[in-house]
């Protein structure tokens, strides 16, 4: 055997290890991205070392690999700047509407009052809504009333009445959740919004004992 043979079978066999060594960090990774990296970089060394060792099938699979790793890796990273942006924008609610119904109120209508069973969210769409826990005014492009989602036997956790003539639309809380699901951007507003009013309720509640 000569030198420069067994320096190519050295630097295959290194290529194995180093594909090996990535493959075990993807299963000891705890975040998606520095996985999604790391499988592409096991797959690409992989395909390396299999066409090198005549390994076809064993080849094409990894190569195939790659491509799907890379676009899973920027629809990841897509995500992560969708979610970012939900944490310091308003969320636009145009694509729910073809999932919410119309509703129109007339100034004084109670639309519920706390306590009662709760199965829908609301957005308003115009006019004004006063909930008189813990006595705030809405304003139209506000999503209200998903906190019963989360309650004890979904209870409102305020009475909401129609300051003005109002149009709302409304979502039943099954197809809510199914879309916080399907869209994690929304999920995370969700959130946001919810960790938002306990704040502000923190704040009202210290602000009347003050």
């Amino acid at each position: 055997m000569t030198l420069p043979t067994t320096l190519n079978g050295l630097l295959i066999e290194g290529i194995g290890y180093l594909a090996a060594a990535a493959s075990v960090f993807v299963y000891v990774s705890n975040t998606m991205i520095p996985l999604r990296i790391a499988a592409i970089l096991a797959n690409a060394l992989f395909a390396a070392y299999f066409f090198l060792k005549g390994l076809y099938p064993l080849f094409a699979l990894n190569a195939f690999l790659v491509p799907v790793n890379i676009v899973r890796l920027r629809q990841i990273r897509r995500l992560v700047q969708d979610i970012r942006a939900a944490a310091s924008e308003d969320f636009d609610f145009e694509w729910l509407r073809p999932y919410m119904r119309p509703l129109k109120l007339s100034e004084g209508f109670v639309l519920h009052r706390i306590g009662d069973l709760s199965e829908e969210a609301y957005l308003l769409v115009r006019g004004e809504i006063h909930l008189r826990e813990p006595d705030v005014t809405l304003k139209p492009g506000t999503l209200f009333g998903e906190m019963g989602m989360f309650t004890n036997e979904n209870r409102r956790t305020a009475t909401a009445v129609a300051a003005t003539d109002v149009e709302l639309l409304c979502v039943r809380y099954d197809d809510l959740l199914q879309l916080a699901a399907q869209t994690p951007q929304f999920g995370f507003y969700l959130m946001r919004l919810m960790v938002q009013r306990m704040q502000h309720n923190v704040e009202l509640a210290r602000a009347r004992k003050g």
